[in-house]
């Protein structure tokens, strides 16, 4: 018998067919060659028709190195296209069965990928990744979400210079003992007044002045004179004498004698106590002067 005359067995047409989907589309959609790799492993069981093939769906995932998971949706994306069926038998495994797939343009990957690329993690990621992008453009403050045409230009995104979440964007009050409603310029009255439980008792010590008529601080109280007592005059006593001091030390430096001066006339510099004639920059002048006579 030729070569030509040799049949080829369903579950070789069947490997042939999906190895030549995934030369394909392989580049294109990748995840075509995780599918058919799943159903390779299960040709591997199926006889030469392409029955009786019941492996497990923990075997298939040890086999194809995934989990059980990826696996139910290999075989989801195999059946869509048309190339498996799979009977499912109570207390078991499911049966497969190989299908050679019809017609030459091809298997439309693009319309049944989705059952393996469309996961569960997929779909939480994107939630998520949603969630921060709607987040970050949210606006913080809610006037802004209650006020949104808002064009005042003191405002920042519809609430007013000294609105608060809760307080809204109302206009201010015009009592200056508020917080909200207080001026932004402080004025000389804009000062808390002391409340009637004395919480406020000393006025400001900075800033300006509450009390600008008031007067100035004097000079500190001098002790009165006692009721009968004479005034002293310390500056003299009877008849012009000077008065004595009150300090020893001062005394005794007035006691001193005069200083007595250098007898140069030229220099007349005050000596110290004690000493007399030249003093020391006339002596050494003269002794330099009388060496260079000699």
């Amino acid at each position: 018998m030729s070569t030509d005359d040799r049949v080829q067995s369903v579950r070789n047409a069947w490997t042939n067919a999906l190895r030549a989907e995934i030369l394909r589309v392989g580049r294109r959609i990748p995840e075509v060659a995780q599918a058919v790799t799943v159903g390779m492993w299960i040709a591997t069981y199926a006889d030469a028709d392409g029955s009786n093939a019941f492996p497990g769906r923990d075997t298939l995932a040890t086999l194809a190195g995934c989990s059980p998971e990826t696996v139910t949706r290999c075989v989801k994306v195999l059946t869509g296209v048309g190339v498996l069926t799979r009977k499912r038998r109570p207390n078991t495994s499911a049966m497969y069965q190989l299908l050679i797939p019809a017609g030459s343009k091809g298997l439309p990957w693009e319309q049944h990928i989705h059952h393996l690329t469309d996961t569960r993690q997929r779909r939480a990621h994107a939630k998520a990744k949603a969630e921060r992008i709607a987040k970050a453009t949210r606006t913080a403050s809610t006037d802004a979400v209650e006020n949104p045409g808002d064009n005042d230009p003191e405002s920042v995104h519809g609430r007013g210079p000294d609105s608060v979440r809760s307080g809204g964007s109302g206009s201010p009050r015009a009592d200056p003992d508020s917080v909200h409603g207080r001026p932004r310029t402080a004025s000389v009255d804009a000062v808390r007044t002391a409340s009637a439980a004395g919480v406020y008792q000393y006025p400001p010590t900075s800033g300006r002045d509450p009390l600008p008529d008031k007067d100035s601080a004097g000079l500190s109280p001098q002790p009165q004179p006692r009721a009968g007592e004479a005034e002293k005059d310390e500056s003299s006593t009877g008849a012009g004498e000077a008065a004595p001091p009150r300090d020893a030390a001062l005394a005794a430096v007035r006691a001193r004698d005069a200083l007595a001066r250098c007898t140069d006339p030229d220099c007349g510099m005050e000596l110290p106590y004690g000493a007399t004639g030249l003093c020391a920059g006339c002596q050494q002048y003269a002794a330099h002067h009388e060496r260079q006579s000699a």
